[in-house]
């Protein structure tokens, strides 16, 4: 396991702390199966399987974040938005690696030293700013 769901900061709006929880455990499984693999017990299909099931959750949860923001009118949204594109541009570029070249290990490098540190910050920072924001208005 990559990281225990408890330990990922708790923002204002429950509905993004739902979408945080289903991501970690996405991101979990797609690092057992990396692991797994280098073990000799997983295989590549099982890992594409998962990378692609991550890449995609990705998408929808920074679509559905940004789309409570211009919605709401959330004052520090093309700086959040900036974050996102940035992080899509990572994943583009990795998943295109990733179809050339079949390496777990870049994919785990990734996981660990870019996504998950960048991932906890964005939370801490970005979203709890606009959890807080946005539940002035939403309810859930």
């Amino acid at each position: 396991m990559l990281l225990d769901i408890s330990e990922i900061p708790k923002v204002a709006l429950e509905r993004m702390n739902k979408v945080h929880e289903e991501e970690i455990k996405i991101l979990n499984q797609l690092y057992e199966a990396i692991e797994e693999f280098q073990k000799g017990k997983g295989s590549l299909e099982e890992i594409d399987k998962k990378f692609e099931e991550f890449f995609q959750d990705v998408l929808k949860h920074f679509s559905s974040e940004q789309e409570m923001m211009e919605q709401y009118n959330f004052f520090a949204y093309p700086m959040h938005r900036g974050e996102h594109d940035m992080v899509l541009g990572q994943l583009h570029s990795l998943k295109k690696r990733w179809e050339k070249e079949k390496n777990p290990e870049m994919i785990k490098s990734y996981i660990e030293k870019e996504f998950l540190p960048w991932l906890m910050n964005h939370i801490q920072t970005m979203d709890t700013v606009t959890a807080h924001f946005l539940s002035h208005f939403i309810r859930d």
